[in-house]
């Protein structure tokens, strides 16, 4: 393939070539105008961090010794480094003074074990992150934005929204202890009826919270399915739950592309509020992720974040030409040329004649030495290019 090469590199990284360097570029592009257009500030941080065994992926860190015999790691997520960020430059934000704050982050990350799905532990990580307000408005401006995510690289978007605070209310209401609150919650959110049968087996529960803990697996589907949840799970607990969802909901026009997943489970102990993951058809990975998490690294924090190579397995292959479109001879033309948009290459061959066999044999479909000459039948941008050749600008 001509996308990576991983001949003479450590296991798990790559060589990215130009053609789809190129193309991570491209999409990077319209990710970060996207989310500029919202509000959201790029910021960059560290790559090395000091090691903290506290860290949510320090099973995952590469660590090391630093000259003081200090530990160091590399950067394994953004999102503790943000929080670090806020931490330091926005301290009133960070102690919960509720005023907005729209970041936006992309770079490398690194994992020692358990590879993404692109067998990579090398990879670029991008995301949003909205600080200091915990709203409906809010949640709905991250799936807003997860759905655009999406869009803006011309894939079609679909969206499934979730409270694992549901989730929470109904095992606070079974006195289940916590210690077996994320095994249940894993098996709920892998839709696993036999795994949460076996786990409830033993416990004494009232039949109607019992057979909530079952209908939990079912909720999925159109927003019409907030009212199955209602008659379910009827109480005050898992009502208030259902309740901001329907208030982020409200904040939809258009609900087409939204979905609901009652039994969105996933770090329980991590996500506080909604959480969505945001899908394409016909891949069947989730393309990113995000969701609330009040109280675990700022008081107030939603966002969501992907990993670009899984984005780019999921984007149709590229038929946009990466070669130059002229080789000159001429270097006023080239600049010219280059001033209207074009790609062209100065030619490394004084001779006329052997430096255009020698863009023709690379495919390249014009040369230019006194005039343009096509090198290929039917050439693209034949019009535009001696447009811009013949104006009077530049």
């Amino acid at each position: 393939m001509s996308r990576v090469s991983t001949h003479g590199v450590p296991e798990g990284t790559r060589y990215e070539l130009a053609d789809s360097a190129r193309r991570r570029g491209n999409v990077l592009a319209r990710l970060h105008r996207l989310y500029e257009l919202w509000g959201y500030a790029r910021v960059e941080l560290p790559v090395l961090e000091h090691y903290d065994p506290a860290h949510p992926r320090e099973p995952q860190s590469f660590k090391f010794s630093d000259r003081d015999n200090g530990v160091l790691a590399l950067r394994s997520d953004f999102t503790p480094a943000l929080a670090g960020l806020v931490r330091h430059s926005h301290p009133r934000i960070a102690a919960g003074s509720n005023e907005p704050l729209r970041l936006q982050y992309a770079g490398r990350v690194w994992h020692a074990i358990d590879p993404d799905l692109a067998r990579t532990r090398e990879f670029t990580q991008i995301g949003i992150e909205l600080v200091g307000i915990s709203n409906a408005r809010a949640d709905a401006e991250l799936i807003h934005l997860a759905r655009e995510s999406v869009r803006v690289v011309d894939l079609v978007p679909r969206v499934e929204i979730g409270n694992p605070g549901f989730v929470r209310a109904l095992l606070r209401l079974s006195e289940i202890p916590e210690k077996r609150h994320g095994r249940l919650a894993d098996a709920i959110d892998r839709k696993d009826a036999s795994d949460i049968e076996n786990q409830l087996v033993e416990q004494q529960l009232a039949p109607d919270l019992r057979a909530a803990f079952h209908k939990v697996t079912e909720l999925y589907g159109r927003p019409q399915v907030l009212e199955e949840a209602r008659r379910a799970a009827p109480w005050e607990e898992t009502m208030r739950e259902l309740d901001r969802l329907e208030e982020t909901l409200a904040e939809f026009e258009d609900d087409s592309e939204l979905l609901l997943d009652l039994g969105m489970a996933r770090r329980l102990s991590y996500y506080t509020g909604v959480t969505f993951r945001a899908y394409t058809f016909d891949f069947g990975q989730p393309l990113l992720g995000g969701g609330r998490y009040d109280g675990a690294l700022l008081p107030y924090a939603a966002g969501f974040s992907f990993g670009l190579e899984r984005l780019m397995l999921a984007l149709p292959e590229s038929k946009e030409l990466s070669r130059p479109l002229v080789v000159s001879l001429d270097d006023a033309v080239s600049r010219r040329l280059r001033t209207a948009g074009f790609v062209v290459q100065r030619a490394l061959i004084s001779d006329v004649d052997a430096a255009r066999r020698d863009a023709s044999n690379r495919g390249i479909p014009y040369f230019f030495s006194d005039t343009l000459e096509s090198l290929i039948s039917d050439p693209p941008d034949k019009d535009l290019l001696e447009k811009a050749l013949n104006s009077d600008d530049g």
